[in-house]
């Protein structure tokens, strides 16, 4: 009857969340060539980008930024001299590029296809880790506290103004609303919102992320 269904319901979740969890501290980076390819296509994806073109950014000036940082990751497993001056290059202008949409995005911290939705400030510490297809939003802070940093599961949704510091882990799929404070873990699939955050439904971010990510 309807106890058994709930029943089900919330063993499905409880699994749910297990299999998210074991998942949540995985996190890629470009290795090797065929990786690098595969970060530029996440991220084209990410943004609903067909390919790009030599307009592209001015019309996309936060996948530009992302594009550059994904070459800067990319040269940083070349050795040789032409690749010291290529990574030299590479990050200067990531930096140029930074002061101008307000966006601090280290190198190595994000996973494929994270998008930022528009340009602003974000900043993200350069050891945090953020899983892949998680969505920013301009004032987003991802920052340290007693040396230790957050860890960003995949599929996450930080709205805008969040900041999440410390040694905390924000589980695959939650969602953390606009203005929140995040110093504590957040459980996979749900929704947190205040200063402190805190947990207000079982309700991950499917419904928030742009319909063409592929959520899985």
């Amino acid at each position: 009857g309807v106890r058994q269904t709930g029943q089900h319901l919330s063993r499905a979740r409880r699994l749910d969340r297990r299999r998210m969890t074991r998942t949540v501290s995985t996190h890629r980076t470009i290795q090797n060539r065929a990786d690098y390819r595969e970060f530029l296509a996440a991220d084209l994806l990410a943004y609903n980008v067909s390919r790009w073109r030599i307009d592209s950014p001015w019309r996309h000036p936060v996948l530009h930024y992302q594009r550059l940082l994904r070459r800067t990751e990319f040269l940083a497993t070349r050795r040789g001299a032409a690749a010291r001056i290529a990574r030299f290059w590479a990050r200067f202008r990531l930096q140029s590029v930074g002061v101008r949409t307000g966006i601090t995005l280290p190198p190595g911290v994000a996973g494929p296809g994270v998008t930022i939705a528009h340009y602003g400030t974000v900043v993200v510490n350069t050891r945090a880790r953020i899983g892949k297809f998680t969505r920013l939003h301009p004032g987003v802070t991802i920052g340290i506290a007693d040396g230790k940093v957050p860890v960003i599961g995949d599929f996450v949704y930080l709205g805008p103004n969040v900041v999440v510091y410390g040694g905390v882990t924000v589980g695959d799929g939650a969602v953390v609303g606009a203005n929140s404070v995040v110093n504590k873990d957040v459980p996979p699939g749900v929704t947190v919102v205040g200063s402190p955050a805190r947990v207000v439904a079982e309700r991950d971010s499917r419904a928030l992320l742009p319909s063409w990510i592929p959520f899985d």
